[in-house]
């Protein structure tokens, strides 16, 4: 859940341009202000650009196990490779396990030295690729781009950390009490597991910098977006002293189209927000249980649409949602049936998406077309399946095929269920995004229907501190000493364990990843391998300069 698409870079200044005049907070008098680059170590660059090749080579090793949310195995693999680095260079290793059943263990890890200051690094281990996407997808590197899922996210700031430390030890430099780098197994689902260790250990440091990936413009974020989910699911209405059904008047699958097309937008009536639907399950087992009639004749209609995934928080402007597309062929397709004299849709099954915060890029629908057995089938079907094809988003491609007769009879209880990925500014905009959505949901389609909406916040807003922005002003003078500009953007889209981290008062740097992009998307996700040196250099002087400061 990354922090790159900004929320509104106009807001930079007025989030940063006092804090260029203004003398330092009393927190900061004791001291001249961080964002006065020091003299850099000119060592480091050269040591640097020697250690890039190895940076390469534990990224190639790290995305080398599929250590998606929930996949023990390669989470597992990931620690054991992550922790033979460490212990071979020195460190302090504990594996701790995550809270509420989450499985993958956290890794901490301790390096201890000869100063005052209490330096925690934190990144994540797991990424949001299913299973078998090591292999379906190894490691390659296609020019300047190092390529694999999860390579920038967030496993190049576990790489970053690890070869710092690797730099500064070859430097002998020890003027810190200890550096302890925390790499969880969760982040992608929201650090259920980790979020109190990451808590715990933020209060115990002086300051945390966190290695989620940075875009090609090698730009660091002030500020996260609060990262919510909606869930909605829809029942036929239960009414009577017996409990008995409405009956089949809901079509479920119709309702949830009708819901997801209503809502779509109502991002927009909220400042700062974004709302995408991102996952459908529905299924009718009444649609069809009065079929077949006397006098009618059936064709089974498959749609499949085929999307383009993309971060959900991030850039859902670069995906095409196969979710929303599959709810507008369920209107589509139900208005063009409306026109034809005595033939009707009984819409079965429908799906699409997998994970809470990637625009899906994948959607499923299977209907029944019932018709006169007098009516020109192959005219019905063309008429319906080319209304379907008729895509509402542009990109979505949109296949149709059929099948003679009813598709095999469901089992259970009619129902439908989708989930929307939020991302807000903060708690005050989540609680308004919440009601306009609400609000929208409940304009039920059809009076059978009852519609039970669970939300919340997962992730809440990161906001960086005085000292925190600070620190920024610090990494951009430090970046450009090293010939590159650095830029600060006032707010992205993103939801990151900086909101965590930051909820102990400390000071919190987001973005110590190295620069690269296409993050939970269709997309080839990369690194670019000419910024490792600077990006190494960078975190090393942070880490030097901060030892000084606490």
């Amino acid at each position: 859940m990354k922090a790159i698409r900004v929320l509104a870079t106009a807001a930079l200044v007025c989030a940063v341009g006092p804090a260029l005049g203004q003398a330092p907070s009393a927190s900061l008098a004791p001291a001249p202000s961080l964002s006065l680059a020091p003299q850099l170590d000119a060592q480091l660059l050269p040591l640097a650009q020697q250690e890039a090749p190895q940076v390469v080579d534990t990224l190639r090793l790290l995305t080398s196990f599929d250590s998606g949310s929930g996949q023990a195995q390669g989470l597992g693999e990931v620690v054991a490779a992550i922790a033979a680095m460490a212990q071979g260079m020195g460190g302090e290793v504990e594996r701790i396990r995550p809270a509420d059943g989450v499985v993958g263990p956290n890794l901490v890890l301790t390096f201890k030295g000869t100063g005052k200051a209490r330096i925690l690094l934190i990144a994540h281990m797991d990424t949001v690729y299913p299973q078998g996407t090591a292999a379906s997808r190894p490691f390659r590197i296609a020019g300047n781009r190092a390529i694999a899922p999860g390579i920038a996210d967030a496993k190049s700031g576990i790489a970053v950390f690890l070869h710092v430390m690797k730099l500064l030890k070859a430097r002998g430099f020890t003027d810190y009490e200890r550096v302890t780098m925390a790499f969880t197994s969760d982040e992608e689902r929201g650090s259920v597991g980790s979020r109190d260790l990451i808590r715990s250990l933020a209060r115990e440091h002086d300051v945390v910098l966190n290695g989620e990936p940075t875009g090609i413009d090698e730009g660091i974020v002030l500020g996260t977006s609060g990262v919510g989910q909606l869930a909605a699911r829809i029942r036929p209405r239960v009414s009577g002293a017996s409990g008995a059904s409405a009956g089949p008047v809901a079509r479920p699958i119709e309702e949830l189209a009708d819901m997801i097309l209503r809502t779509r937008d109502a991002q927009r009536e909220v400042q700062g927000t974004r709302m995408n639907w991102t996952i459908l399950r529905a299924e009718d087992s009444a649609a069809v249980e009065k079929l077949p009639v006397p006098g009618f004749q059936y064709t089974t209609l498959v749609f499949a649409v085929k999307g383009r995934a993309s971060h959900a928080g991030v850039a859902p402007q670069l995906g095409v949602n196969a979710v929303e597309e599959v709810a507008a062929i369920v209107q589509r397709v139900g208005a063009a049936a409306a026109r034809i004299n005595g033939v009707q849709v009984h819409w079965r099954n429908a799906s699409g998406g997998m994970v809470p915060n990637i625009i899906p890029d994948r959607g499923n629908l299977i209907g029944v077309v019932a018709m006169p057995a007098a009516a020109d089938e192959r005219a019905v079907i063309e008429t319906l399946a080319a209304a379907g094809a008729k895509a509402m988003i542009s990109g979505a491609e949109i296949t149709a095929v059929t099948r003679p007769g009813l598709p095999e009879r469901l089992e259970g209880v009619s129902q439908a269920f989708a989930s929307a990925d939020q991302r807000v500014p903060d708690a005050q905009a989540y609680a308004d995004l919440v009601n306009v959505v609400r609000a929208k949901i409940a304009q039920t389609r059809f009076a059978g229907s009852e519609i039970t909406v669970t939300d919340g916040l997962f992730f809440p807003p990161f906001n960086a501190t005085d000292e925190g922005r600070d620190l920024a002003l610090l990494a951009k003078a430090i970046n450009g000493q090293l010939g590159a500009s650095l830029t600060l953007y006032a707010r992205s889209y993103g939801g990151t364990d900086a909101a965590w981290a930051s909820q102990s008062g400390k000071p919190v740097v987001e973005g110590m990843g190295l620069p690269g992009g296409n993050y939970h998307s269709s997309d080839e996700e990369f690194v670019l391998i000419d910024r490792i040196p600077r990006r190494l250099v960078l975190v090393a002087e942070m880490i030097r300069a901060m030892a000084r400061r606490y």
